[in-house]
């Protein structure tokens, strides 16, 4: 594949292990890791995608995702170059590229006076990541949602949507078919000092109640349509600083699997497989991943 890969001003690298590129620090090499430079790479990478029959996925940040010790035998391609990451203000509108870190985007909104995406503070993922999972804290990124810009993953082209044609459910949307080139977001007018303060107090809130500092994806689990969480009915069983290889169930949140130290995938798959059972067997309740798992 390297002879033929098509030529790219972006990076491009063979083999490249995707534990640098994930927050939970473990996973397998991908054939190929690509940072294409334009729209025009983009859709050039997909074509030698379509013609040589090699799967594709697009990564941001690397949260909210486990690759398996094997890795990944396709190309995956990130969002990372400046290209791709403009922001620009008008009013109460921001428009920012897909791989814009959803840090940045959220200070710059609170120190113009916009508020909307302070929740999303400390939720480690680039902006087309976490619309494409509908990321959210005490309400949703689709929430302020206007538009987006897609590239169709399977002819290339370009089409502008707004949010009221996409359908979105909890950390889900229905927008597999496409990559996220960029973002419209309507926000609401604000006192900066208070959005600032806001900002800061929520994410008080985050490291207090999950293992900020550890190596981990995110909630493991969906909540279930009932009054208890996934954390709770994990907590009832006791299950906080259960280990498995270097794999650990927090003990700050039970909906939390961390890697302590050179986690293997396995050793995390194993003890999301030993959760389930457990709370299958003592609660009569089915948890389903709320990480992708490749």
């Amino acid at each position: 594949m390297k002879n033929k890969f098509p030529k790219v001003r972006g990076k491009v690298r063979f083999n490249e292990p995707l534990a640098r590129h994930t927050t939970f620090h473990v996973g397998g090499p991908c054939k190929v890791w690509v940072e294409p430079s334009s729209e025009d790479e983009l859709r050039e990478i997909l074509r030698f995608a379509r013609s040589n029959k090699r799967k594709i996925l697009v990564l941001g940040m690397g949260s909210n995702i486990l690759f398996r010790d094997k890795g990944f035998d396709g190309i995956a391609i990130h969002l990372g170059n400046k290209h791709f990451k403009k922001v620009r203000f008008d009013g109460t509108r921001v428009t920012a590229g897909a791989g814009a870190e959803l840090g940045v985007l959220v200070n710059a909104a609170c120190r113009k006076g916009l508020g909307g995406i302070e929740g999303l503070v400390g939720i480690p993922a680039t902006l087309g990541g976490a619309i494409f999972m509908n990321s959210g804290y005490r309400g949703n990124i689709s929430d302020c949602l206007e538009k987006l810009k897609l590239m169709d993953k399977a002819g290339g082209k370009t089409r502008i949507i707004r949010q009221k044609d996409i359908r979105f459910g909890y950390r889900q949307s229905n927008l597999s078919r496409y990559i996220i080139l960029e973002a419209t977001l309507r926000l609401k007018k604000n006192k900066r000092k208070m959005l600032l303060k806001r900002k800061r107090d929520l994410l008080k809130t985050k490291k207090w109640e999950q293992p900020f500092g550890h190596f981990s994806a995110g909630c493991i689990f969906r909540n279930p349509n009932n009054k208890s969480s996934a954390a709770q009915y994990i907590d009832m069983l006791g299950l906080k600083g259960k280990r498995m290889g270097g794999a650990e169930i927090s003990k700050q949140h039970a909906n939390f699997i961390i890697n302590l130290k050179n986690a293997k995938a396995e050793d995390i798959l194993r003890l999301i497989s030993f959760v389930k059972t457990r709370v299958k067997s003592r609660f009569n309740v089915n948890l389903v991943p709320e990480i992708i798992i490749i």
